[in-house]
């Protein structure tokens, strides 16, 4: 055959092919719209499928109609626990075991970035915000947060004089300072304001947290003292008023002068003992009363050994008020001890009311009762507190002393007690770089303080001699100021000579 022939016929069957293999194409594209207008052609077909998805529908809608109390509560109590992107484990999402966080910084970004480090700390919750020291202070005094993250260089207020201001009005609080301007002079001026740490920028996730919870758990004292007061006047505001008169009941004319401190180490069983000696000396028929059951030193500071003490009396678990004298200790100085247990695990058998019971049994026996107490408002202090005619708050110049001594005031405001008997007495009066005294009082909003300039010999008298300064050299700077305090309590006190002490 003809090779020209051969060549059409080949071009002819492969034009063929191709426009078969088109054709196939095309009506394979066309299937699914043929379909669908098939469908849309037979609404018997698709009646029962439409009504069962419009019945579905309206149901669904109609739930929460019908009661979206009930839909909420099934909603929350199915949903799945929130998780950590990092650790892909549940968080606490209760807030009342975190720890609160403040962020007081005039940057935007800043601001951002400690939130976003924060976000994923389980035991950790950024509860506000403030752009000046000004509006922190205000916050902290909302919000009360345990942690109060502090920028220095801020408009307004600045964080060095915000801190000090919350030092004040919100004691409960405890300051981190957050600075580019990490030298000396920054850190000893927020040290100074009461920060409890100075954490340089730019910091690290890790560094941040680990910062946080070491100043959280230095501040546990002060939270707990907080929650104590906040249960305290809960109680008091739930409990019934008296008629008449709603302060408790005192025998009249025996005093009981109840030395405290909320801050531990300030001096206050030193001049409990040397005030309950400057006492007996003028007025005779003073006992002395060691209230720190657990860690009382009462017996170091007069040289005595606790050969009995106040766990003598419990028996059993009973109190045997009638032996009260039998465990009174004769100092040489005349005054009458009660010391405190010689083990600190014996201190729990001593309840809040056998407390009581004790005060009062002592009341009855001699003129005046000076009570030492721990620095923890727990509830047998408060116990101790509530039997006291006169309160000798016991402070140094310092900050931290400072900003306890404001809390407990607000304490006793709240339980009603006579502020008029709360007695401020400022020890090591005249410490180098103490805060000044008159601002000191200015902050505690009282008129007058008692102080008692620093004195070796106030110390170490009782601990080497059992002598108080009061006896050993009455000339001594702190020797006159307790004679002060002394003869001005003795002016207040309505004291009858007709108790006399009864020796053992």
């Amino acid at each position: 055959m003809d090779p020209i022939i051969l060549l059409f016929v080949g071009v002819v069957l492969f034009l063929v092919v191709l426009i078969g293999l088109g054709l196939l194409f095309f009506l394979r594209r066309q299937q699914p719209a043929t379909k669908q207008k098939t469908e849309e052609a037979s609404p018997t077909k698709n009646a029962g499928k439409t009504t069962s998805q419009a019945v579905e529908t309206n149901n669904n809608k109609a739930q929460p109609q019908t009661n979206s109390n009930q839909a909420t509560a099934t909603t929350n109590s199915v949903s799945p626990p929130i998780k950590s992107a990092l650790t892909d484990q549940p968080l606490d999402t209760s807030s009342d075991d975190k720890i609160r966080i403040l962020l007081v910084d005039d940057n935007l970004g800043t601001r951002d970035n400690v939130s976003r480090l924060l976000y994923f700390e389980k035991d950790m919750e950024v509860i506000g915000q403030a752009v000046n020291g000004r509006e922190g202070v205000e916050l902290a005094v909302e919000l009360k947060p345990h942690i109060v993250l502090m920028d220095i260089n801020m408009p307004d207020m600045d964080g060095i004089t915000a801190t000090r201001e919350m030092a004040v009005q919100a004691p409960y609080s405890q300051v981190i300072i957050m600075s580019v301007q990490a030298d000396q002079h920054y850190m000893k001026r927020a040290m100074a304001a009461g920060a409890r740490d100075f954490q340089p920028k730019p910091f690290t996730s890790e560094e941040l947290v680990n910062c946080i919870r070491r100043v959280y758990k230095v501040g546990i004292p002060a939270y707990q003292q907080f929650e104590v007061m906040e249960e305290t006047k809960t109680k008091k505001n739930q409990q019934p008023a008296a008629a008449g008169d709603s302060s408790t009941p005192r025998m009249a004319h025996t005093p009981v002068v109840v030395v405290y401190s909320p801050k531990g180490g300030v001096g206050t069983s030193a001049i409990a003992a040397n005030l309950a000696i400057a006492l007996h000396q003028n007025h005779g028929g003073v006992v002395l009363l060691d209230g720190d059951l657990q860690f009382g030193d009462i017996s170091v500071h007069l040289n005595t050994r606790p050969e009995r003490t106040i766990s003598d009396l419990v028996h059993d678990g009973n109190l045997e008020i009638d032996l009260v004298q039998d465990i009174l200790i004769a100092h040489n100085s005349g005054v009458k001890i009660l010391l405190a247990p010689p083990q600190p695990q014996l201190a729990d058998m001593i309840r809040p009311e056998m407390m009581k019971n004790i005060i009062t049994s002592l009341k009855n026996d001699f003129k005046m009762v000076v009570v030492d107490t721990h620095n923890h408002l727990e509830e047998l202090t408060l116990s101790i507190l509530e039997m006291a005619d006169y309160i000798l708050l016991v402070l140094t110049p310092e900050l931290p002393a400072i900003k306890s001594s404001k809390l407990f005031l607000e304490l006793a405001e709240q339980l009603e007690f006579p502020i008029d008997r709360i007695k401020i007495v400022v020890n090591r009066a005249n410490m180098p770089g103490g805060i000044n005294l008159t601002k000191l009082e200015k902050v505690l909003n009282v008129d007058k303080s008692y102080r008692i300039p620093y004195d070796s010999k106030l110390h170490f008298a009782l601990n080497n001699r059992g002598l108080s300064i009061y006896q050993q050299d009455p000339g001594a700077p702190s020797a006159r100021a307790l004679a002060d305090l002394t003869q001005e309590l003795l002016a207040a006190m309505p004291v009858s000579d007709d108790k006399l002490e009864k020796v053992p």
